[in-house]
């Protein structure tokens, strides 16, 4: 895993933001759900600290927990600090403070395995560590040095997970809610971040099935060890398939592109959008408006955008107060 994280940053589809130059916030949530960067930025923009031209948000999903960090930085990916170290810990620790010594003191604190909070501070006391202690009921605390930390932080990239650099690069699957505001690209063009990710996935897939191969000969020598050799080759598998999953994703024009054009297109032409949904190669939306002269207009600036191979008028429909309900289908251009 280190080798891809690495291997982003280096090409630079991915950055690392530091600690200081971040805003952290955790959200609990009712239940896991599937959010992509434009419900995020719709939901919780708000509460950024920073201006909304001046900074991105990054967010990562673990079960129904919500961790958003308000980065300071230009329209890229980042890989947020404190979660690269909070991965690294949650294998030792379930509750803890984490503090690194230095010019600007870096604080993380994990509770019930949670990453709670994440913040710098010029000069942190023995009294502050108390009271930060109290006011979390926290009762293990870790202090590095600077130059301890840095390769610390640099080992900690090891455990990363597969979920979280899709969250990151804000790579869904399955996509389950629109939105109504533009989102932040990919900083590389479309087509060279594709070829790169999927030469990484190719090297990672050859590598899984080697070590689904060793497993399954371990299995055959020793029964006894039958459960868990076969969680550990299902887990490869899972693995292997959100890889190709993956690949499919870059089959087609940019996804979160086509949705924008669908609803800056909707927004220049006063007509209003009332549902909208995306699969792996098409978008079915429908809208509506009180002048039914304009879909001509409207399907030619979609052709326009060069993200369509087809866009189609699939039913007209007239409703009360002279609005015309119209359902559309447009199908995503093959890279």
């Amino acid at each position: 895993m280190k080798l891809i994280v690495n291997t982003l940053l280096e090409k630079q589809i991915l950055k690392l933001s530091n600690i200081e130059d971040s805003f952290f916030l955790y959200k609990k949530l009712d239940k896991r759900v599937k959010l992509n960067q434009n419900i995020i930025s719709l939901n919780y923009s708000n509460e950024s600290p920073y201006p909304a031209n001046m900074s991105v948000i990054t967010s990562i999903m673990n079960e129904n927990n919500l961790y958003l960090w308000f980065i300071k930085k230009d329209s890229h990916r980042y890989i947020p600090e404190a979660y690269v170290v909070f991965r690294r810990l949650l294998l030792e620790y379930q509750d803890l403070v984490f503090i690194v010594r230095g010019e600007l003191n870096k604080v993380v604190l994990i509770k019930n395995g949670i990453l709670i909070s994440s913040f710098s501070k010029s000069n942190i006391s023995t009294t502050d560590i108390v009271l930060i202690k109290e006011e979390y009921s926290l009762d293990e605390v870790v202090i590095l040095k600077e130059e301890e930390y840095t390769k610390y932080l640099d080992e900690s990239l090891h455990f990363l997970r597969i979920s979280d650099l899709l969250d990151i690069l804000d790579i869904k699957i399955d996509f389950k809610e629109f939105f109504l505001k533009s989102i932040h690209f990919l900083a590389l063009p479309l087509l060279i971040s594709s070829i790169i990710i999927t030469l990484i996935v190719g090297g990672y897939s050859f590598y899984l099935d080697t070590e689904k191969e060793k497993l399954h000969h371990i299995y055959k020598k020793n029964q006894t060890l039958n459960r868990e050799i076969k969680n550990s080759i299902d887990k490869n598998e899972e693995e292997n398939m959100i890889y190709m999953n993956l690949i499919n994703e870059f089959k087609y024009v940019d996804k979160s592109m086509a949705l924008s054009k669908i609803i800056q297109v909707t927004e220049d032409m006063n007509m209003s959008m009332y549902y909208i949904k995306i699969y792996e190669n098409r978008v079915d939306f429908i809208i509506k408006t009180e002048n039914n002269n304009k879909v001509p207009t409207y399907i030619k600036k979609l052709f326009e955008s060069n993200l369509f191979q087809d866009v189609k008028n699939i039913n007209t429909r007239k409703l009360r107060n002279s609005v015309i309900e119209i359902t559309m289908n447009a199908k995503l251009k093959v890279i």
